[in-house]
């Protein structure tokens, strides 16, 4: 069984730092704890949650729909990989952040 598979049920059974390590495996460089990176991922959640819809997206955030676009590439990047690969995933992982902030990101040193 690969940890991928386990990782959301240790992260349900409070293991904190096996869920850090599954965040920032999963996020990649999307992890960063700014707020950059945040406001990309805010922008990358609701967009997985608007199924995908850029013009749903940029009508929730009251952004220009080529605004949605631009970041989600910028997700991307930070990714690196697509959005749509292991989307559920890069959803849970999104949600760990937002609930649980710094204890599951990447700190500045």
């Amino acid at each position: 069984m690969a940890f991928s598979e386990v990782a959301p049920v240790a992260m349900m059974l409070g293991a904190g730092d096996l869920l850090r390590s599954w965040v920032l495996s999963t996020l990649a460089g999307l992890a960063a704890d700014d707020e950059q990176h945040e406001r990309l991922r805010d922008t990358l959640l609701l967009f997985l949650q608007s199924g995908r819809s850029y013009k749903t997206t940029a009508e929730r955030l009251m952004l220009h729909k080529n605004t949605v676009q631009y970041r989600i590439r910028k997700a991307e990047e930070s990714l690196g990989r697509p959005v749509g690969e292991h989307q559920h995933d890069v959803e849970l992982a999104l949600r760990a952040a937002q609930w649980l902030g710094s204890s599951v990101l990447l700190q500045h040193s």
